[in-house]
């Protein structure tokens, strides 16, 4: 055995050294094992917080807080001051002390550092290690993506299984409206989140909005000319849902599932209309492209509220209204909104939550989701119940 100074003993020594080096490295994701490693070979304290506090070492080794705090935190860990003091220095949460080097897989944000806010951390962290890591990451985007509140509440959703990055993006956003009223978003919830909520019941109410949002998608700002105009027959009035907000009103006053009705507009091959009698809705229409003669309208699904048979005499009032009108052959084409107007209308949704994502490094996955056409959002659990066979 070749020895630099000569003496066995020594490499031996140096040997475990070096095994417990890389294996305190080796704790850490790969992708920032370089970094901690750079940083630990200047000072053996700064080592040392492999094991007595991975958070503050890889927050020093990751770009968190100033410079000017981030040196004054190394000099404290490098004088072997109080570990609660160099956190302080950096403005780093203690409650992070309590996780495994293994939870640590990108820059953290900058969590609130009350004690309220800390105490409530601490009681959730998982007690299996293996799941720190995943816990984590949900826990950080939900509290830059969404607020504190929202990041509590996902912090205690221990036994989340199956929900896809996608899944936790929307969700995030959904929540961020909820307590957001006046804004395109939040007029658009069926049910706003709430702390109190079930993860398994936050999923469906997210799927709903997300429908919803569909509907924005395919109409724009609305649908400019209708297949067929709005009328009066038998006492009954016809008026062209032309707007989401339109099919959502709709779905509200009939109990219904038109707010839910996206797919089957998409493309603009149907047209639905409200059926009302003294100002109150009692039942509504679609109509599609007849079988045989594709460019002329026929009556695809009528239905009163809570999707009942209509009666015979809506049923009459509608032929008439239709046998009134002046046919014209009809295209999809014809009513479906504009791909330039639909661009505007998916911006200035979604332009108050991408600004508030500025500055954090979720904006540009969101921006890539949000500003494309919305793709029918996929259940969580299991499959979803079949729509009705009505426009409701």
């Amino acid at each position: 055995m070749k020895c630099v100074d000569g003496n066995p003993a020594s490499v031996l020594r140096q040997e475990p050294a070096a095994a417990k080096r890389q294996r305190r490295l080796d704790a850490f994701d790969p992708a920032w094992r370089r970094f901690i490693r750079d940083l630990t070979r200047c000072s053996p304290a700064l080592e040392d917080l492999a094991e007595s506090f991975p958070a503050l070492l890889f927050a020093l080794s990751s770009g968190y807080g100033t410079p000017r705090a981030r040196e004054r935190a190394f000099e404290l860990v490098a004088a072997g001051a109080p570990l609660r003091a160099a956190a302080d220095a950096l403005a780093l949460p203690w409650w992070l002390r309590k996780l495994p080097a293994q939870a640590f897989m990108a820059p953290l944000p900058r969590f609130p550092a009350d004690p309220e806010f800390s105490l409530r951390m601490t009681s959730l962290i998982p007690t299996e290690p293996a799941r720190c890591g995943a816990w984590l990451a949900r826990v950080s985007h939900a509290f830059e993506a969404s607020g504190r509140i929202y990041a509590l509440w996902m912090a205690r959703q221990q036994q989340m299984v199956g929900p896809t990055k996608e899944v936790l993006i929307y969700m995030a956003a959904w929540a961020w409206f909820s307590e957001r009223p006046g804004l395109n978003g939040h007029r658009l919830l069926r049910r706003p989140w709430a702390p109190e909520m079930s993860f398994r019941r936050a999923c469906e109410e997210h799927l709903a909005w997300r429908e919803r949002l569909r509907l924005v998608d395919y109409l724009g700002p609305g649908l400019a000319s209708p297949w067929l105009a709005d009328g009066t027959a038998g006492g009954y009035t016809f008026v062209a849902l032309r707007t989401a907000d339109d099919f959502i009103a709709e779905s509200q006053a009939l109990d219904n599932c038109l707010d839910q009705y996206a797919e089957r507009l998409h493309g603009g091959r149907v047209a639905v209309f409200s059926i009302r009698k003294g100002g109150r809705s009692v039942a509504c229409v679609e109509i599609g492209l007849h079988e045989a003669e594709v460019t002329m309208p026929a009556i695809a699904q009528l239905r009163a509220a809570r999707n009942k048979r209509a009666s015979p005499e809506v049923w009459q009032a509608t032929f008439a209204w239709l046998g009134a009108q002046r046919l014209e052959p009809l295209s999809p084409r014809r009513q479906a909104a504009r791909p330039d107007d639909r661009a505007l209308a998916r911006r200035a949704l979604w332009m108050p939550y991408l600004q508030f994502l500025e500055g954090t490094p979720h904006l540009q996955d969101f921006r890539r989701l949000a500003l494309r056409q919305q793709p029918k959002p996929r259940p969580l659990f299991g499959r979803r119940a079949p729509p009705p066979a009505a426009p409701a």
